[in-house]
């Protein structure tokens, strides 16, 4: 909207400039005692708005997409101090997990909460996505695909109990794990992975009713349960498989 009312306010402008310039030409002819038209007409003036309209809009789309790519193409210098050892539950299984119970595969971990009402399921969709994509993948893997587990684990303690966790998450792909513990120890994991989360909004007449806020990020982690990377919202599965691709690659040649 903002980029649309600049650009009209460039063409009103302009209009405004180009009836001056005409307006000026014909009043010279009169002058003269010719009857000399402008060699501006409205006709031109027309045509020459809707070009000038035509490229501020496509310079600003270009301005904007080159903004877009230099956000998204940032580079990460170092490796933040990300991980730590926890203790939770898996949902499905009942039984206890810790940070070492997925050593040998990559682990895409993810925190939020089971009553999301969007960015939640889409990051998990997400996560399924990867793995249906790894799936479909036949070629290019002379030494082995790469072993992922991807892992949701709750901000939520105080209202996703294990059967609202395994009842979550029969909407999605059988392998991922459904983590959730105490609140300290659901405190502790997120630390490690320095996650922030807040309550958002509570209704008045029900103190289980709210929303939290909480970062949106997919956590790499490699098979030695070292951190390797972190993808974003505006990560695609397509992206996200690629990054672990290229770990797995880099891990097989060392």
């Amino acid at each position: 909207r903002i980029m649309l009312k600049r650009v009209c306010s460039q063409r009103h402008r302009l209009r405004i400039g180009l009836r001056y310039v005409a307006h000026a030409s014909e009043e010279n002819g009169r002058r003269s005692g010719r009857n000399i038209r402008g060699p501006i007409t409205y006709g031109s003036l027309a045509v020459v708005s809707a070009s000038v309209g035509g490229l501020a809009l496509y310079y600003n789309y270009e301005k904007d997409k080159r903004q877009t790519r230099t956000t998204t193409e940032q580079k990460t210098i170092g490796k933040p101090a990300l991980g730590g050892k926890w203790t939770l539950v898996d949902a499905r299984s009942g039984k206890p997990v810790t940070d070492a119970s997925f050593r040998g595969k990559f682990v895409l971990l993810y925190f939020g909460f089971s009553r999301c009402p969007d960015i939640c399921p889409a990051e998990l969709v997400k996560m399924c996505e990867v793995l249906w994509r790894l799936d479909d993948r036949d070629h290019g893997f002379s030494g082995g695909k790469p072993q992922i587990a991807p892992v949701f684990v709750s901000l939520d303690p105080k209202r996703d109990s294990l059967k609202q966790l395994a009842y979550f998450g029969r909407d999605f792909d059988p392998r991922v794990h459904f983590l959730v513990g105490t609140p300290d120890q659901v405190k502790t994991a997120a630390k490690a992975f320095r996650v922030y989360s807040s309550v958002a909004e509570t209704d008045k007449e029900s103190d289980d009713d709210y929303l939290i806020d909480h970062s949106i990020v997919l956590y790499l982690l490699g098979p030695d349960g070292q951190f390797l990377d972190f993808y974003t919202q505006s990560t695609s599965s397509r992206d996200v498989l690629e990054g672990i691709l290229k770990h797995f690659h880099e891990l097989k040649q060392k």
